[in-house]
């Protein structure tokens, strides 16, 4: 039942699609991706859920200067009986934060890793149905020490802290509690895009 909590947080993940670059005077695109990560729930144990990343990075960069991306948008869909099960606790709503990140890969291979920090707006749980929930982040600059193509891609695993509440506002049994999520497949590509750095 802890699963949809962490779901929003996943994003994040993953959050991490927030790795931007892009903050030279480029003109920007949108990307987005979707990949299936296996949090691992109090009581619950694993489970996957779908997240949809979305964000904007620049079409260009210059070496040595700053580039970022913007735009940031995670959205976790709770699968259908997670939702059910958070019934049991009387969950009305869920709210909280995560921790994910992003990698910067320039044209020799040096990575640098972005952290980012999403926020979890409280989010309406339905008596049925799936539950999708939208985090939101600000992306930190990278900045690129080599001309060529950098690489952005999401990171590999996120962590969120979420509390679900009931209908009044109290907490429920479950509390306040860290779900750990990793990419499943670890082979799924991660990968947001790519930016020429001239």
């Amino acid at each position: 039942m802890n699963r949809p909590v962490m779901a929003l947080g996943v994003v994040a993940g993953l959050g991490a699609a927030l790795l931007g670059i892009g903050g030279g005077v480029a003109v920007a695109g949108p990307v987005s991706t979707t990949l299936t990560y296996s949090c691992d729930f109090p009581l619950i144990g694993p489970y996957d859920v779908s997240t949809k990343i979305d964000v904007t990075l620049p079409d260009s960069g210059t070496v040595g200067q700053p580039i970022q991306a913007t735009d940031l948008k995670v959205t976790v869909t709770v699968p259908e009986d997670v939702v059910a099960a958070l019934a049991i606790f009387e969950a009305a709503t869920v709210a909280g934060s995560a921790t994910a990140g992003a990698v910067v890969t320039d044209s020799g291979g040096q990575a640098q890793d972005l952290v980012l920090a999403l926020t979890v707006p409280s989010a309406v749980i339905p008596p049925t149905g799936p539950l999708p929930v939208l985090a939101t982040g600000t992306v930190p600059p990278a900045t690129v020490t080599k001309a060529g193509t950098a690489t952005v891609a999401v990171a590999p695993t996120y962590k969120a802290t979420l509390t679900p509440r009931k209908a009044d506002g109290s907490e429920t049994d479950l509390g306040t509690f860290d779900l750990p999520c990793t990419a499943n497949p670890a082979t799924q590509d991660r990968t947001l895009g790519t930016i020429a750095i001239g």
